[in-house]
């Protein structure tokens, strides 16, 4: 007797058929079309662009079609995190065991200089920097917009090419030019990005996301500076992830010890962090920090925008969260809703 194979779906297969998110309002997909129209961070990317999504939405997504150690650290460890600020005044401050301490307003202390680091390759944030300056053609807007209702009936194959397609048809569109991302400002401005390495950040995250964090610095060809109860700061190029992983303090959250690198301009500064520091800490900056900014981009762990971004950005002319980490974009399921 001949058997034949089962054709049956896994249960997570069937899980994700029937698991609905909104990608933005009115547009729903199910997560197993969307894994399967989206194959990488890429891709994904050019999906957010085509349908806008904002930098929430957009982190929501990159976590469902990747659902990676490195996403879930960047995108949905929110809770652990910090989301509320300290209290803490700058003529002093009382720690968890009851001792009085003076503020900590020193210089940026120089890291280590590294003359020959090795650059991680990373895997979702400087493939957020490629993207930042792409536009796509309304055309393929339009494209997509008919498709929508149609794209999960696609089969395998065809389905999977779908954005892949648009994308590299949009990529040779004579009048988009040069696509690699050039954020501009004048040539004399330096670029910077800063990595929050307090306590509340926690250890554990970091080590999960430094990998990618140099390397979106690299890719943006960036000064380093990392800011917990001091901060320490690296020039472009002088630096790779275990130098920098031995300066972290995992410890307060004192971003008024920035001053001194924002007594500078900068073109582009890069600001990762959760929500935290004190208000103090901005009120101080505000009042000795002398430097101008072209651009902050903000990428935040949790459902907002960071303090950090918030500090730094009051000397920019403009301030854009690129991800919002720990979004509530998903919808509820319906396997869920019927129990399964």
């Amino acid at each position: 007797m001949t058997t034949t194979p089962s054709t049956s779906m896994t249960s997570a297969d069937l899980r994700s058929s029937l698991q609905i998110i909104e990608v933005r309002p009115g547009k729903r997909f199910s997560v197993a079309t969307l894994r399967s129209l989206l194959p990488d961070v890429e891709t994904a990317l050019f999906f957010g662009k085509v349908y806008d999504l904002d930098a929430g939405q957009l982190a929501a997504l990159l976590h469902t079609v990747l659902k990676t150690d490195l996403s879930t650290a960047l995108f949905a460890d929110g809770g652990s995190h910090s989301n509320d600020l300290q209290d803490y005044l700058l003529d002093g401050y009382y720690d968890e065991d009851g001792d009085w301490h003076q503020p900590i307003i020193g210089s940026a202390y120089d890291g280590e200089v590294v003359l020959d680091p090795e650059v991680p390759h990373g895997e979702i944030l400087p493939a957020v920097w490629e993207q930042l300056e792409v536009e796509v053609a309304q055309s393929i807007k339009d494209v997509a917009a008919k498709l929508e209702s149609a794209v999960a009936m696609l089969p395998g194959k065809q389905g999977q090419m779908v954005f892949s397609s648009m994308m590299k048809l949009n990529a040779k569109r004579p009048t988009l030019g040069d696509y690699r991302a050039q954020i501009h400002h004048a040539p004399q401005k330096q670029n910077l990005l800063i990595l929050d390495v307090s306590g509340s950040m926690t250890s554990q995250t970091i080590e999960k996301i430094i990998d990618d964090v140099i390397a979106l610095s690299y890719s943006a060809n960036a000064c380093m500076a990392v800011v917990s109860d001091t901060t320490t700061y690296w020039d472009a190029g002088s630096y790779d992830v275990d130098t920098v992983l031995s300066a972290c303090e995992f410890n307060g959250t004192h971003y008024e010890t920035l001053t001194d690198l924002l007594c500078r301009d900068w073109g582009t500064v890069i600001t990762v962090a959760d929500y935290d520091s004190s208000a103090s800490a901005k009120q101080h900056l505000a009042k000795k920090a002398t430097g101008r900014i072209d651009q902050v981009l903000d990428v935040s762990l949790v459902g907002q925008p960071t303090f950090l971004a918030e500090c730094v950005g009051q000397f920019a002319a403009e301030v854009r969260p690129i991800l919002i980490g720990n979004s509530d974009y998903v919808m509820g399921s319906r396997y869920q809703e019927m129990g399964w």
